[in-house]
């Protein structure tokens, strides 16, 4: 699907009348060098611990607009990062690559690799010189195996008194990696570790947004659909009652469930100014799954107060990451599985519980932060943030506990370094 939509946008500019020699573009590059360490040996976020990294949010990369017509464009960025299917490494990834035709000034329909649009900062979310955070909030920016897809979007913007509005479809598709990690081995076909499950994702979505000055509002609503690249089915446990009293959960793979996993998204989110210069930012988002118990049926959200004085901005913020109530209980029952050894003699049943809690995932934490940003110029920032973050029953889509360890009821902080800039 993706060669095809890039073949598309290739053969569109090369059948489109553009005038080679009167072909206007500009290049900009943008990068951050970022230092993060926490004072738990586990790993955080696949790499944060209390050895310190590099890997969590340094990036770098370039960005190529080229305008061939007031109605033809092209955008390319591409950029270097931590790689997204391994917790060591970087890779090169063609963040964007779209076409863009604009019959009017109300119109635009862009065709290849884009962004989705559903956050505040889904276009901007790599250029960390363009906002205050050290990082952005991970109980919300986190939630998304990928923020890119390849398809194609149709863009309306108008404008009255009130502000300035836009309303953005789009709908593509994307290969991408689901990260799991398991404490044990997993029903004794995997050793204990991190495994990144290849999978493709469908997306098509609904975004409204307003603008009033620097004041933004945003609502977003997805529909998307995901499978094993590898054909494989979900696994939906099946409860199985051996004996009056007892009971436990299938998760041995077999053919019967589910290929395609449903699910909705809503997210909805604000910056808005207050009082005095302090301004107002907050972001929600609820994913609901409409077969597979698990991590991803769950909601994040944060909420920020910052005030820019002079070069610096200072900040604070609460954010929130929850699994739904149902599917936490769902997975106490599987952690605590404690089988008599007349029913589970060899044990193997409840390393199965447990092995299928780390598989479906669990998300129960809340993080406190306060930083700061420092402008160095108009095209750099400085950043220090000083993080808390609180697990409750666990959260093993973004901690890595190792067996032998209770996976909730702990806290660690996080300090976050970082240098972001664009050119």
């Amino acid at each position: 699907m993706k060669h095809r939509l890039l073949s598309l946008l290739a053969a569109a500019c090369c059948a489109a009348p553009l005038p080679v020699l009167a072909v206007d573009y500009s290049v900009a590059g943008f990068g951050t060098l970022g230092y993060a360490r926490s004072d738990s040996p586990y790993a955080y976020q696949r790499v944060i611990d209390s050895g310190g990294t590099f890997n969590r949010d340094s990036l770098f990369g370039v960005q190529l607009d080229a305008s061939f017509t007031p109605q033809w464009s092209a955008t390319l960025q591409a950029r270097m990062s931590p790689s997204d299917h391994a917790d060591k490494g970087w890779s090169p990834t063609l963040s964007w690559a779209f076409l863009t035709w604009r019959p009017d000034n109300d119109w635009r329909i862009r065709v290849g690799k884009l962004r989705m649009p559903a956050y505040l900062h889904s276009s901007n979310m790599d250029v960390a010189a363009t906002f205050d955070f050290a990082r952005l909030p991970a109980e919300v920016y986190w939630l998304s195996p990928t923020p890119d897809f390849t398809g194609a979007s149709v863009i309306r913007d108008w404008s009255n008194r009130y502000g300035d509005f836009q309303l953005e479809a789009h709908w593509g598709r994307t290969d991408t990696y689901w990260r799991q990690y398991f404490r044990t081995s997993y029903l004794g076909f995997k050793p204990p570790g991190v495994y990144y499950l290849p999978i493709e994702l469908e997306v098509k979505g609904l975004t409204f947004t307003y603008r009033d000055a620097e004041d933004v509002v945003k609502l977003s609503v997805m529909d998307a659909r995901d499978r094993m690249q590898s054909g494989e089915r979900w696994k939906v446990p099946t409860r199985v009652v051996p004996a009056p009293g007892v009971s436990y959960y299938d998760f041995i793979p077999g053919p019967g469930d589910v290929l395609y996993q449903h699910f909705r998204v809503f997210v909805v989110g604000a910056d808005l100014g207050l009082w005095q210069g302090v301004r107002l930012q907050a972001e929600y988002a609820k994913r609901k799954s409409m077969e597979v118990p698990g991590g991803i049926n769950s909601s994040g959200g944060y909420v920020s107060l910052r005030k820019p004085m002079g070069a610096w901005t200072p900040y604070v913020y609460y954010s929130k990451a929850k699994a739904a109530e149902r599917d936490l209980e769902f997975y106490r029952q599987l952690d605590s599985s404690n089988l008599p050894a007349s029913v589970d003699p060899s044990g193997f049943i409840n390393a199965m519980q447990r092995s299928g809690a780390d598989a479906f995932g669990v998300l129960d934490q809340h993080t406190w932060g306060v930083g700061t940003s420092y402008s160095v110029g108009v095209n750099a920032k400085l950043k220090a943030e000083l993080a808390r973050t609180r697990i409750g029953l666990g959260s093993n889509l973004m901690v890595d506990v190792p067996a032998g360890r209770e996976p909730g009821n702990w806290g660690f902080n996080v300090l976050s370094l970082s240098y972001s800039f664009v050119f």
